[in-house]
């Protein structure tokens, strides 16, 4: 199984960097905290690096920015060809509704 992943950021200044990493490719996984203070996250461990799941939907927004996902907001990331309808509502956000008849409520007005 492939996953979207980002290389362990020693220092908060250290580029995002993300690769897609197949789980055959990992040798261990452990906890992993860039400082004392910070939250752990799970590290999957390969011969080319260490990487960590992404957590913030900038991130994922960056990676997936070539596979039709936009960022809607500060709150979904969303694939465009999944969406049926945008519905805005007057001063308070939008609705979006999904072909599968899911519905998105985002503050953004679109």
């Amino acid at each position: 199984m492939i996953r979207r992943m980002k290389r362990l950021q020693h220092k908060k200044k250290d580029i995002f960097e993300w690769k897609d990493v197949d789980l055959k490719d990992v040798n261990y996984i452990d906890k992993w905290q860039r400082t004392e203070h910070s939250q752990s996250v799970l590290a999957y461990h390969t011969t080319t690096g260490s990487y960590q799941d992404l957590d913030i939907l900038a991130e994922a927004a960056e990676s997936l920015k070539g596979e039709g996902f936009v960022l809607v907001g500060r709150t979904a990331l969303v694939q465009e060809s999944k969406i049926d309808n945008i519905q805005s509502i007057e001063n308070n956000g939008s609705l979006i509704t999904f072909k599968d008849g899911n519905k998105l409520y985002v503050l953004k007005q679109i």
